[in-house]
């Protein structure tokens, strides 16, 4: 029985075969004449003399995970096998030092397309006498959940492959960090320092090594520490840079004389997700029969807007917009009292674009200009209160607290069917996505106390700090300051209505659309009524006319479907001038997601994108997400190895985020661009 092995070349410079993962690769890099620390390693007859009989495990569930506590605590208390102790203790003498680092190596890790970043134990600065306690636990890491959970998804069998623990000086030194190069995907050499820092002459010849590494090996990463003013290199792998992400090809989307990106905007605040094919229609419906200041598309199934070469109404004075908007309610309300429960789809177009280009063509440039009033008199007048807007701006009695209301109530009441009532007769029309596709409270309304929060916001008096802007004022200007408040306040009032309204006429051609779909389901000609909103919309005024009898409306909505659920996949980039966006280190791709705050031991569905502040290595291989975002780490760390490995898209190091994001947030991570943005709806 062989319990040590060296970490010495041969006679030949070769680095001694059988060795496995991090013991294998300081072998190789003292093979290629790079400064190592001393060390040697233990030998899988240790692991197989403490813990003889490992079963064959092929998934995990609770009997799994009890067979695997069992055998860790045999492993953590079986005694060494004979003669073992006397020559570790021989062997710590001989490399010296006052601590050790103690670090799992085994065949499992460290080779490409299977790194195993963090997934087994691995301890720093240890004495001595915490030597033996520490090989025992690194050992026992690859009978841990999460190593298991590893070997499986790799189609291996857990701990039956090599096991070595490496056991060397441990090397504190001025500096430590990693460096990575991967030829085809990288210009340069990407060097993070975890402490300390590095002088040029440092850089070069990590560089150096890496270029000597890379020549033999591809690409590669080295883990280094600088020590009595030397580099110490500690370990070498394969480098798995980030994968290519899917190009995003949107922008082909418009005709070649329009394709200029820098034009174009990603309306993420209003509509984050992928646009249903009839709500794609809609869009272009409006795009075509209003002007509003802007021009939108449906890109890459996501919406666009420009300014460039778009028309507007005449300009509407703030001062008029409130009896602008009264009229246009009441002449939206007796359109729509018109209009059946389920009308006539052209009806119900006609209705919506009634309201579409006074809504976003008149009165919102005018409640923008109001808000732009505000702004620029304290600018001018009291720049220091240019900070007290939002408060300035609180407190208006509108749809929103109104909603707010009929909200708690509703959660209150010990009648929640006449709360709920109450809260339908007002705001039923509403959805909570801007597309159409999406059921309306209405259509929902068992569901509706789960489905509407409010916010139990404090309560801010904008009458002091307007009395404060306003003695500040000569007296001459206070007037003038009144009534430019009074109009910005009026304005969040509107803009909360106009939503309202718009809400109101979106709902009608939605329930004109499930008329049609109720009939197309009737006739067999769609499978379910909803199915409906993957239709173009152009098809489904065809067909509500009349036309179209022949041709495969189910196959039709089902690339409707397919489209949205490919768009969902490929977001657009997130724009790098977003100032609320979270930075950090990307480890490639692009994903839209639900944030699930991270709750050690729950498990996460794995369509959200999971947020921590930090996460163990070691519970990396038992969580499934869509996304990861942490605000430690770094882009060569253990979680962004992994994320790469999984082509999981994840932003590391991005700080704060998980104060920032909260559960059910909606959010863009953009592993290309290392920015986590959060989105609308």
């Amino acid at each position: 029985m062989s319990f040590f092995a060296d970490l010495r070349p041969d006679e030949h410079g070769r680095a001694l075969s059988g060795l496995a993962g991090k013991a294998r690769s300081l072998a190789r890099l003292a093979a290629r004449n790079l400064p190592t620390p001393r060390g040697f390693t233990v030998t899988r007859d240790v692991f197989a003399a403490l813990c003889p009989e490992v079963p064959t495990f092929t998934h995990l569930d609770d009997g799994t995970f009890a067979r695997l506590d069992q055998l860790r605590e045999r492993l953590l208390r079986s005694p060494w096998p004979p003669g073992f102790v006397a020559e570790l203790r021989a062997r710590l003498a001989a490399v010296g030092g006052p601590s050790f680092a103690v670090r799992s190596s085994f065949a499992g890790e460290d080779s490409a397309g299977q790194l195993a970043a963090g997934v087994y134990e691995s301890y720093r600065d240890v004495p001595p006498a915490g030597v033996e306690d520490a090989i025992r636990k690194v050992f026992a890491s690859v009978l841990a959940p999460g190593a298991v959970a590893y070997a499986l998804a790799h189609g291996a069998r857990p701990a039956a492959e090599a096991l070595f623990v490496l056991v060397h000086e441990f090397l504190s030194g001025q500096a430590e960090g990693s460096a990575a190069f991967a030829p085809v995907a990288m210009h340069e050499p990407l060097v993070t320092t975890r402490r300390g820092s590095l002088d040029d002459a440092d850089r070069a010849k990590l560089a150096d090594a890496l270029a000597a590494l890379v020549s033999d090996d591809g690409a590669s990463e080295i883990e280094w520490v600088k020590s009595d003013g030397r580099l110490v290199y500690l370990q070498t792998r394969p480098y798995q840079p980030p994968a290519p992400s899917k190009p995003w090809s949107g922008f082909a989307d418009l005709p070649e004389a329009e394709r200029d990106p820098s034009v174009w905007h990603w309306d993420a605040a209003h509509n984050p997700l992928p646009l249903s094919a009839a709500q794609a229609g809609l869009v272009a419906f409006a795009d075509e029969h209003c002007h509003i200041g802007i021009r939108q598309r449906v890109l890459g199934g996501y919406l666009f807007y420009t300014r460039q070469g778009a028309w507007s109404p005449p300009a509407l004075p703030p001062e008029m917009a409130e009896e602008f908007y009264s009229s246009l309610a009441n002449a939206v309300d007796a359109r729509l009292a018109h209009l059946p429960q389920a009308p006539a789809l052209e009806d119900a177009l006609s209705a919506f674009l009634f309201a579409y280009e006074p809504i976003f063509g008149m009165l919102q440039p005018a409640l923008r200009k109001a808000h732009g009033n505000l702004r620029a008199f304290l600018e001018k007048h009291v720049p220091a209160a240019r900070e007290q807007l939002p408060i300035l701006r609180s407190g208006v009695r509108s749809m929103a607290s109104e909603r707010t209301e009929l909200a708690k109530a509703m959660a209150a009441s010990s009648d929640a069917h006449e709360a709920r009532a109450r809260y339908l007769s007002t705001f039923g029309d509403e959805a909570p996505i801007w597309d159409i596709s999406v059921a309306t409270y209405a259509e929902q309304s068992e569901a509706l106390a789960t489905r509407v929060s409010f916010d139990e916001a404090p309560a801010l008096d904008w009458q002091k700090i307007s009395g404060e802007v306003e003695a500040a004022l000569e007296a001459s200007l206070r007037e003038s300051w009144r009534q430019t408040l009074q109009l910005s306040r009026t304005a969040v009032a509107l803009g909360e209505a106009d939503d309202w309204l718009y809400a109101r006429t979106q709902a009608a051609v939605r329930r004109a659309l499930l008329g049609l779909g109720r009939r197309l389901v009737e006739q067999g000609r769609l499978k379910r009524v909803d199915d409906v909103f993957d239709l173009p919309l152009a098809v489904a005024r065809a067909v509500a006319a009349g036309a179209n009898a022949d041709s495969d409306l189910a196959a039709l909505a089902a690339r409707g479907r397919n489209a949205w659920l490919a768009a969902k996949e490929n977001p657009p980039s997130a724009p790098a001038t977003d100032a609320a966006a979270i930075r950090g280190a990307g480890t490639g791709g692009r994903a839209i997601g639900r944030v699930r705050r991270h709750r050690p031991g729950e498990r996460t569905d794995a369509g959200a994108v999971l947020v921590a502040a930090t996460l163990l290595p070691t519970e990396l291989p038992l969580i499934e997400a869509r996304a990861i975002v942490t605000d430690t780490g770094g882009p060569l760390d253990h979680v962004a190895a992994q994320a790469r490995e999984r082509r999981i898209p994840a932003v590391v190091g991005a700080r704060g985020a998980s104060t920032l994001l909260q559960d059910g947030d909606l959010v863009l991570v953009d592993g290309d661009a290392g920015l986590v943005v959060r989105l609308g709806a």
